[in-house]
């Protein structure tokens, strides 16, 4: 038996690119300087619709980024998460537990020391992200060109900057599809009336579950 066990891995593509789009701020892990974890913004590559690569950068002074050419890493990407009540089930007797979505990607690191590179992603991410906070303000989407002059260049040799040639992506979506429908129904109702987005969101991931 593998874990996580079948019915938690998603293999659709379009939920996978959705997932790395709009929850592009990752977990970037590695363990050749020991294990270690840092939060990063990631740009996905793809072709024809499955991720070939992400794009990133850290900070030289971090650990992670000595010797990190050639190195195997992982990225995890958080979808929506929650708690799930007892309480909201036809049947008490089965324990709390939490409802999720994460996509995790793992491959082999390249360094990239070609400031053009560095540009092309900092002003991907800004097109990628920017546009997902529109709400607050009418303005132009930020580019590395609007910066003052020199000042990438004098950044740039304080940054890491790699890409990641995917070799393997796993979708976890964990979301009481094995419970009865009238539990999943009632967990989704319940959810849907938290003031937390996270709940609200694997609400209607149920929902549209319950309705394919």
């Amino acid at each position: 038996m593998g874990y996580p066990p079948d019915w938690r891995s998603h293999g659709n593509a379009d939920a996978v690119e959705a997932l790395v789009r709009n929850d592009p701020f990752a977990h970037f892990v590695t363990s050749h300087t020991g294990l270690r974890s840092t939060r990063i913004p990631l740009i996905t590559d793809f072709d024809n619709a499955t991720p070939v690569r992400l794009r990133g950068h850290l900070n030289r002074q971090n650990p992670q980024a000595e010797d990190l050419d050639g190195k195997t890493a992982l990225a995890t990407f958080d979808g929506p998460a929650t708690y799930v009540s007892p309480n909201w089930r036809t049947d008490l007797s089965v324990a709390a537990t939490y409802d999720y979505e994460e996509v995790q990607i793992r491959g082999t690191v390249r360094v990239i020391s070609d400031i053009a590179f560095f540009k092309r992603l900092v002003d991907d991410l800004a097109r990628w992200i920017e546009p997902q906070y529109s709400e607050v303000g009418e303005y132009p989407v930020w580019q590395s060109s609007m910066t003052p002059a020199g000042y990438v260049e004098r950044l740039f040799p304080a940054i890491t900057v790699f890409e990641l040639e995917v070799q393997s992506i796993q979708m976890i979506s964990k979301l009481h599809q094995t419970y009865p429908e009238a539990d999943r129904r009632s967990i989704a109702d319940h959810l849907a009336r938290s003031h937390r987005e996270g709940a609200r969101r694997i609400a209607e991931k149920i929902r549209m579950q319950l309705e394919d």
